[in-house]
């Protein structure tokens, strides 16, 4: 019996790579794992024997955490993938991922690309998130600027790329191991938006760990997150939040919120808390 991570599933087949051996095999599911209604996903870790040729996967392994789309498990580290020009960043976008991040309990990343194109945007989202403790790389996937500093962060992990089309996902994968030559999409002049080239969710294992790009416009639903959870997942108003005249404060319509008052003094980002109530709002017509 071996162990190894799923990386990649088509219908019944399964890709799984073990790192330990530096082999990818095909395998399928045992009987009675098919038979339980189990679902395999990438990330899956799993156990497997060789059966007269075959590969055939017993068991899989307790998982630390599954998200539904993309279908990932056992994830150590969201990389959400901003650029600084082509498409504009999408501040509403990056702290709803931020805010699932923390329900998930997952590592989060803010990966700046394209700062060859504008020297500024980059600097001034180190100022409003790294104060947060969330960790911000600067890169130029063209120009291979920060890849260095972003290889550190997903050694030995199972990292996500989350992020709008057009970003540079591709191009920074591309970085990271010249070989995977995954295709690299540009802009459509009439969207404004980057143009799809990820298909599936495909782990790409390496000698370090695994990283996945996500097909598309990647949305993790937001509804996943209670309600009542919400602004816990915002980090910077654990500070003040005792504060508020209400236990459970919202800090939306409630008098005597002091989360709000920082927001008026400038101790709260506006745009951040902006967004906030923006989500508030989403996940309560959604629920």
């Amino acid at each position: 019996m071996k162990e190894a991570t799923v990386i990649q599933t088509a219908g019944g087949t399964f890709y799984i790579h073990d790192l330990e051996q530096g082999l990818t095999l095909r395998a399928f599911a045992r009987g009675r794992l098919k038979k339980g209604g189990e679902r395999i996903y990438p990330g899956d870790r799993v156990i497997y024997r060789d059966d007269k040729g075959s590969t055939i996967i017993e068991e899989i392994l307790p998982r630390q955490n599954l998200l539904k789309k993309p279908k990932v498990s056992n994830v150590d580290e969201l990389i959400i993938v901003k650029s600084v020009e082509e498409p504009a960043p999408d501040f509403y976008y990056l702290d709803k991922m931020l805010a699932l991040a923390q329900w998930f309990q997952i590592s989060a990343l803010i990966c700046v690309n394209k700062i060859d194109l504008d020297g500024q945007t980059g600097k001034i989202i180190k100022q409003i998130y790294e104060p947060l403790k969330y960790k911000v790389v600067l890169t130029s996937a063209v120009e291979s600027e920060g890849i260095d500093l972003l290889l550190e962060t997903v050694t030995g992990k199972i990292a996500v790329l989350l992020g709008p089309s057009g970003v540079g996902k591709s191009t920074i994968l591309n970085c990271l191991n010249p070989s995977w030559d995954l295709p690299v999409g540009g802009i459509s002049e009439k969207l404004g938006r980057g143009k799809h080239t990820t298909k599936h969710t495909r782990l790409l294992p390496w000698e370090k760990g695994f990283i996945t790009d996500t097909p598309g416009f990647s949305q993790l639903n937001v509804n996943l997150i209670p309600l009542k959870i919400l602004p816990h997942t915002f980090v910077e108003f654990s500070k003040f939040a005792d504060g508020c005249r209400f236990s459970g404060c919202f800090h939306h319509k409630e008098p005597d919120c002091v989360v709000k008052e920082n927001v008026e003094t400038g101790e709260i980002c506006r745009q951040r808390f902006d967004n906030y109530i923006r989500l508030l709002k989403e996940i309560k017509e959604n629920g």
